[in-house]
């Protein structure tokens, strides 16, 4: 059994923006999107090497410094929920939290458990991810290792931060830290860092609004890598006439719905319509579009319904991805606002879906997402981003892998369907189970050798 690596917390504080947020900036409202979505924290994780040429009390004042400026233009991260219709933007501080783990980073990258992380966040997140009223918006917990690596956890309220507004806030905070540290110019921190808080204009806020399902569950997780020479394979195996040019992304959500299909059809002993969502970010097909920069939760849910029938192929999901998400472009936003709702559940199977009767899936990407090549304080990029989750089942997240090059997929199942969708051949034909992270800072792209049990 995999157990976590042995973590002591050395302090704890809240960082305050380090300009006053005016009085007329002080109750943010909040957009129809931001009230629908889940009460919860996303945690994203970036494990950096050691760099000889920093302190660990250099990092430590560096990430504080510049998060109070960073703080400063994103004042609502700095506040705290008030209700479902407004942050009070009162300067409380973001939470952030230093800490020693009693291990090495290599013991993580050799084999990337996220068992090893449960205790890499500002609280107890393996325990429960609600983020309610009155909770920070923004809680970060720096971890140094033994060997001088770090793990940087960005735990954000998902009430009103999403995948691309948690992009935007790193790569102004990390702008800020390597202006300075002058290893950069000021001119770095550009209007690509600077955001916009737009969100509820395009999205008015409703008292009818209807919040997403959420329940946590019993969940294990596992780790897909997925190289390019494989997702070729797979992108000219699904191809048809009425896919001709499947993306990386169809591909591997198409196949990984199947044999999570499968594995639960396996348990059950039976067939069950089943359902997957897949989370889009909207704000370039919004009318008028959202500025790249802007803040908020901008996520449509595209949901595409399999058929049931059991030889049932990835190129006919391919083609259900294909069919729902052209449905969505055409009238998924102008729903939203009419309904308040951001889940468009067939009729058919509403009374099932209520019922808990159908598979139900969750996808995420953030694929073609340069989290690597933002997040770089000054130290380098990191050699591995990950997001943790250990009560939300039936969740898939695609991420890219360090040398851009490949897709790695971490799987949320309740264990009994684990344990029989990371034995389907159809998948391991595809996909390496968890393998080491490869370092992208040598000249080889070779797998990290053991040899950095005693450099990381």
């Amino acid at each position: 059994m995999v157990r976590a690596l042995e973590v002591q917390v050395l302090t704890r504080e809240n960082i305050k923006p380090l300009n006053p947020t005016p009085h007329h900036l002080r109750n943010f409202k909040l957009s129809l999107m931001d009230q629908i979505t889940f009460p919860i924290y996303v945690c994203t994780i970036f494990l950096y090497k050691a760099d000889g040429s920093v302190k660990s009390y250099q990092i430590s004042q560096r990430l504080k410094s510049s998060l109070s400026k960073t703080l400063t233009k994103f004042y609502p991260f700095a506040g705290r929920l008030k209700d479902d219709f407004s942050i009070v933007c009162n300067d409380q501080g973001a939470e952030y939290v230093e800490a020693l783990a009693n291990g090495f980073l290599s013991e993580y990258l050799q084999k990337p458990d996220q068992k090893l992380l449960r205790d890499f966040h500002p609280f107890k997140y393996a325990e429960s991810s609600a983020a309610g009223i009155g909770d920070p918006m923004l809680r970060i917990q720096a971890t140094f290792f033994k060997c001088g690596g770090l793990a940087i956890a960005v735990c954000t309220h998902h009430k009103l931060i999403d995948g691309s507004s948690v992009g935007t806030f790193v790569n102004s905070w990390t702008a800020t830290a390597r202006a300075d540290s002058q290893s950069s110019s000021i001119s770095n921190i550009n209007k690509q860092v600077i955001p916009a808080f737009v969100a509820a204009t395009f999205f008015p806020a409703s008292e009818s609004f209807v919040p997403l399902p959420f329940h946590n569950a019993p969940t294990e997780a596992n780790r897909y890598v997925f190289d390019a020479s494989k997702i070729d394979q797979l992108r000219a195996k699904v191809a048809s006439a009425s896919v001709p040019r499947p993306s990386r992304v169809e591909v591997l959500t198409a196949l990984i719905w199947k044999c999570a299909k499968a594995a639960s059809r396996s348990n059950l002993g039976y067939s069950r319509p089943s359902l997957s969502v897949h989370a889009m970010n909207v704000r370039a097909v919004a009318k008028p579009p959202l500025p790249e920069n802007s803040v908020g939760n901008s996520v449509g849910y595209v949901t595409a319904q399999a058929s049931g029938n059991e030889i049932e192929t990835v190129q006919d999901l391919v083609l259900s991805l294909r069919k729902a998400k052209a449905e969505y472009s055409k009238k998924g936003l102008q729903t939203v606002l009419e309904t308040k709702n951001l889940f468009h559940i067939p009729e058919s199977l509403q009374d099932k879906f209520e019922k808990e009767e159908i598979d139900f899936y969750t996808f995420s990407s953030t694929v073609n997402f340069p989290f690597y090549e933002l997040a770089d304080f000054g130290w380098g990029k990191p050699v591995h981003v990950t997001i943790s989750n250990y009560v939300i089942s039936n969740l898939f997240v695609l991420m890219d892998t360090n040398d851009r090059k490949g897709i790695e997929v971490l799987a949320f199942l309740s264990p009994e369907d684990l344990a029989l969708f990371e034995r389907d051949q159809e998948l391991l034909s595809f996909a390496t189970v968890n393998p080491p992270v490869l370092d992208v800072s040598t000249s080889t792209g070779k797998n990290v050798s053991p040899v950095l049990r005693s450099t990381l």
